[in-house]
C-alpha cells in the first residue's frame, strides 16, 4: 500500500496538471484555427506546397466532436467561365465529420466532403498539439488525387488558433 501511496505522489509530482486524455485534448481543440502551412512531401521526392506558398484554410471544432477543414488555393478570383470555375474545384479542399481521439492519432469520419472520394472514410491524422499551434501530418500513403496520383507523399499542415 504503501509504495501504491508513493507512485501516486510521483505521479502527481510528474504530471502536475493530470495526463492528458482524449477527452482533455478534444476540449482544447474546440474553436477555430487558421491554417498558416501545408505541405506535401512526396517520399524520395520533392516537398510541394500543393496551393501555393500562402493557402487560406480554417479548421473548426465543436464541442460534440465534430470538425470542418476548408483550404483553399492563395489568390482565387472568381470565375468568368466554365473554364475558370473548373479550376476553382481544383484549389478548394473541403469536408467535415464526427472526430475522435486515440493518443496523437486524430480521425475524422467524413460525412461530407467537397470530393466525394473522401465521404464515408476515415481521414487520419497525427497531431501535436502545443498551446495555440496545432500541427496535423498524414501517414505516409499513396495518393489518388491529382499531380500526386499513385506517388507515396506525406501531408503536413500547421494551425494558429483564432482569437
Amino acid at each position: 500500500m504503501a509504495r501504491l501511496v508513493a507512485l501516486l505522489v510521483v505521479l502527481c509530482c510528474y504530471f502536475p496538471s493530470g495526463p492528458v486524455f482524449a477527452d482533455d485534448t478534444s476540449k482544447q481543440l474546440v474553436g477555430s484555427w487558421k491554417l498558416t502551412s501545408w505541405t506535401i512531401q512526396i517520399v524520395g521526392g520533392d516537398a510541394t506546397e500543393p496551393f501555393g506558398p500562402n493557402p487560406k484554410g480554417r479548421a473548426l471544432f465543436t464541442p460534440d466532436g465534430f470538425a470542418a477543414f476548408i483550404i483553399v488555393g492563395a489568390n482565387r478570383k472568381p470565375a468568368t467561365n466554365n473554364d475558370e470555375a473548373a479550376a476553382l474545384l481544383k484549389s478548394l479542399l473541403v469536408y467535415s465529420g464526427k472526430f475522435t481521439i486515440d493518443g496523437d492519432k486524430f480521425t475524422t469520419k467524413v460525412d461530407i466532403s467537397g470530393n466525394e472520394l473522401l465521404t464515408g472514410l476515415d481521414q487520419v491524422r497525427f497531431f501535436k498539439l502545443e498551446g495555440d499551434r496545432l500541427s496535423l501530418r498524414t501517414a505516409e500513403q499513396v495518393s489518388s488525387v491529382g499531380i500526386y496520383q499513385g506517388k507515396k507523399v506525406v501531408g503536413a499542415l500547421t494551425w494558429e488558433r483564432e482569437h
